[in-house]
């Protein structure tokens, strides 16, 4: 998802998008500017500019500077990585303003040029500045030229097909959610029987547990895998209230079968067990959020990039 800032940032600029970031050129130089995800708490503003491979005179030079000023730039944390520099700004109550954000790429404009850094209007792999264009490259902006796209492409497309051959189907996954699933359901039920109403907490660890068992089983990555996960959630949590209920009935004298026909029976049960799905339902709903919508598959990609 791409916030109103980097739209605007990128309608100003005439640059491109990606799914949940913006990317051009500023002054010769190559931003990428995103935000964090909706539910992160606080929320982030990143961005980074590509500097191509920097000397450690250079990166001292760099992380001096921009220490020195920190806090005019008001930044949170800044990163100097292989080919680029990543910066954080932390939005816990005021929203990072444009002037700010432009403030840091005329700095840092100014910064790699003082420092003899090349502009980066070129391919970011060979350097070529012929038959060049802007790609998508895993929701990252990038500048290729025609022959490392190939290149690139070519790869990811081996890469894909031997992660498809590896793959199983997927009854294969549904079978591994289920199985990483019944580890939480038996820590669900004593922490019922032990400690109370702690254990709906369990409802977002199965959620998640469910997610690595179908990858772990090799489960196939197509349109149904995500309602899959979540179908798997939604049995693995009534099996766990259903067993909680009568855990804790069984807790209290009665033998299995009394317990299962005091459950089917008895109101005060049915409301109880009522009572816990709810919560866990509730408590389940930001792992669903994440399944379902915003988590990234895992396919690569690379593909000419949208004008925004």
């Amino acid at each position: 998802m791409i916030f109103p800032k980097a739209k605007k940032i990128a309608k100003d600029l005439g640059w491109y998008k990606t799914r949940n970031r913006v990317f051009g050129l500023y002054k010769g130089y190559f931003f990428n500017v995103s935000d964090a995800s909706i539910i992160h708490t606080p929320q982030y503003k990143y961005v980074s500019v590509t500097t191509g491979d920097l000397t450690n005179e250079q990166k001292q030079q760099i992380k001096t500077e921009l220490s020195k000023n920190k806090k005019k730039l008001k930044f949170t944390i800044f990163e100097i990585r292989e080919n680029s520099i990543f910066f954080k700004f932390t939005e816990n109550i005021i929203i990072t303003k444009l002037s700010t954000v432009y403030a840091l790429f005329d700095f840092l404009a100014d910064l790699l040029k003082k420092l003899n850094i090349p502009e980066q209007q070129k391919c970011h792999s060979c350097e070529a500045n012929q038959r060049i264009n802007y790609y998508n490259l895993n929701d990252t902006g990038i500048i290729l030229c025609d022959h490392c796209f190939k290149q690139t492409d070519d790869k990811f497309y081996e890469i894909e097909v031997k992660r498809i051959s590896n793959e199983k189907n997927y009854l294969t996954g549904f079978l591994g959610s289920i199985v990483f699933s019944i580890p939480a359901i038996i820590l669900w039920i004593l922490l019922a029987v032990y400690l109370g109403g702690i254990s709906s907490g369990m409802a977002f660890a199965i959620a998640l547990l469910s997610f690595l068992g179908y990858n772990y089983f090799k489960g196939f990555h197509g349109k149904f895998t995500r309602l899959i996960i979540f179908f798997t959630n939604i049995i693995s949590i009534f099996t766990a209230n259903v067993l909680t209920v009568i855990a804790l009935l069984i807790k209290q004298g009665f033998t299995i079968n009394q317990a299962i026909l005091e459950f089917e029976t008895n109101p005060a049960a049915n409301e109880i067990f009522m009572q816990n799905i709810i919560v866990s339902f509730l408590l389940s709903i930001i792992a669903w959020i994440w399944i379902l919508f915003i988590r990234k598959d895992d396919k690569l990609i690379i593909k000419p990039a949208e004008k925004f």
